[in-house]
C-alpha cells in the first residue's frame, strides 16, 4: 500500500509542556485526526481504525472513552431494527 508522510515543525518548548514526546504527539494526532473524520462521515470506522494505528475493536473502545456515539441510528432505523427483532421473536415461537 502506498503511503504518504506529513510533516510539520514544533515547538521545542510544547513538546516539553506535553510530556509525551514526538511518538506520543504522533499517536494523539492520528487518534484525534480519525476521530474527528470518523465523527463527521469522512471516513468509515475500518478506515477511521486504520489511520489510528488501531485495530477496529480498540478504536471503538477509544471512541467510547470520548464519548462517540459508533453508530448514527435514525427514529426510521431503530424502527426497522425493532420491526426486525420482534419478527425473529414470533419465528422462535
Amino acid at each position: 500500500m502506498k503511503t504518504e508522510k506529513i510533516t510539520f515543525n514544533i515547538p521545542d518548548d510544547l513538546l516539553v509542556s506535553l510530556k509525551i514526546g514526538v511518538k506520543g504527539i504522533e499517536r494523539d494526532m492520528r487518534q484525534y485526526l480519525a476521530i474527528e473524520y470518523f465523527k463527521h462521515k469522512r471516513l468509515t470506522i475500518g478506515k477511521a481504525a486504520r489511520l489510528a494505528g488501531m485495530n477496529r475493536f480498540d478504536f471503538i473502545d477509544l471512541l467510547a472513552s470520548e464519548g462517540v456515539v459508533q453508530y448514527d441510528y435514525d427514529e426510521n432505523d431503530i424502527k426497522e431494527e425493532l420491526q426486525g427483532v420482534k419478527k425473529l421473536k414470533e419465528m422462535a415461537v
